[in-house]
């Protein structure tokens, strides 16, 4: 008996529509298909691995509900950032935590970003990275070929269920200077143009 792998990949899709965060070997169960099954059919299919997959679909469905959502809507957001918060669809954020102690730390996996402007930007997360902790962010912007890196300041997480991402992360950005410890000129010049392109 053949098994279609487009079926098995159609399947797995649908379940991670349901529960983004579901497992491997939980999909495994309740389709009744082996974990090897499934990697190889999306292997051959999609040319992803099952963590690959989700991650995707993940974010897909995050930019989806992201369209669906007023981005300024009631929260500790509203305070904290005068300026025009700017939505960039399909824009993404990896982010680490600066530390005097751990400085080899890697990047997050892909998170999705929820706005901009020129004092801070927004993203979803799966952990809360910790209020006022000093963060290091590489900015991809879809069409682009490199990502900015930016430095900023976690000024909130608050609670969401944002495509299975539990946290929106509020992050302000370190002051533009040719000093050390802050953004470069040339980041306020992406910044900038991000502005003039992304603006209504």
């Amino acid at each position: 008996m053949s098994i279609d792998r487009t079926e098995i990949v159609q399947k797995v899709d649908s379940q991670l529509a349901v529960h983004p965060n579901i497992t491997l070997p939980i999909i495994a169960e309740r389709l009744g298909i082996k974990d090897e099954a499934i990697e190889k059919a999306l292997l051959e299919v999609e040319g992803l691995s099952f963590q690959e997959f989700r991650a995707n679909r993940r974010l897909e469905q995050a930019f989806k509900q992201l369209g669906e959502i007023s981005i300024a809507a009631n929260g500790p957001w509203e305070a904290i950032r005068a300026r025009r918060r700017l939505n960039i669809p399909k824009a993404t954020v990896k982010y680490k935590i600066r530390s005097f102690w751990n400085r080899e730390t890697d990047y997050s996996n892909q998170c999705p970003l929820v706005d901009i402007s020129r004092d801070g930007l927004a993203f979803l997360a799966d952990q809360d990275p910790g209020h006022k902790k000093r963060i290091s962010m590489l900015l991809k912007l879809p069409g682009e070929e490199g990502a900015l890196q930016i430095e900023g300041r976690i000024m909130y997480a608050v609670a969401t269920g944002i495509a299975g991402f539990r946290y929106r992360v509020g992050v302000q950005f370190m002051a533009f200077s040719e000093r050390r410890g802050c953004n470069t000129l040339k980041a306020l010049d992406v910044l900038t143009r991000i502005e003039e392109t992304y603006s209504p």
